[in-house]
């Protein structure tokens, strides 16, 4: 699969939600979130046996959290409205619109996504919320991550839908616990 081919293709939009997404003062959904969230989208891809539409899938993961910028409430539904506007603007087909609308509407933690396409955004967001550029993020500007603290025992078992991303979240969560132990030694001394 070639990801370069895709993200050339949909140059424009990804380039519409990188300038709107540097301009996040949350720094648990700002661009750097967003890349670790296309970076695992691409690893699930990979290594999935499913029939997914990787387009959508990389698509989808840019534009996710761009609701955000707007209010948290609900934003999953905004964002994926944001993107059907600028689909539709620019004069995609409506089943390729109505596909990427359904990859990102149901993305929260608390969701059940109706596609595949959504399935694999919702893995791979929640993934990313054991990055370590993430972390690093919210501690240096003070962020809190309490929402994040309290779902991470239930991520691995009860929120994420494929062996895979399991798999990702065991190699994950070990270098998360060590690079919070060492920031906690660091801090100490």
């Amino acid at each position: 699969m070639n990801f370069d081919l895709i993200e050339n293709k949909y140059k424009t939009l990804i380039d519409i939600a990188k300038e709107k997404m540097l301009h996040s003062q949350d720094y648990e959904h700002n661009f750097e979130h967003i890349k670790d969230v296309v970076c695992y989208v691409k690893k699930l891809l990979s290594i999935l046996k499913v029939n997914a539409d990787a387009e959508v899938c990389i698509l989808a993961a840019y534009w996710h959290d761009i609701g955000r910028l707007k209010t948290a409430n609900n934003h999953e539904k905004i964002s994926a409205e944001m993107l059907k506007k600028e689909l539709k603007k620019q004069k995609f087909e409506k089943s390729f619109i109505d596909n990427c609308y359904a990859a990102i509407e149901n993305h929260k933690y608390n969701m059940t996504p109706l596609t595949i396409e959504g399935k694999i955004l919702k893995d791979a967001d929640k993934l990313a919320w054991l990055g370590i550029r993430r972390w690093k993020s919210c501690l240096k500007n003070g962020q809190k991550l309490d929402s994040i603290i309290n779902l991470l025992p239930k991520l691995r078992n009860e929120i994420l839908f494929f062996d895979e991303s399991k798999k990702f979240y065991d190699k994950e969560i070990v270098k998360l616990t060590q690079f919070l132990y060492k920031t906690i030694s660091n801090f100490a001394l």
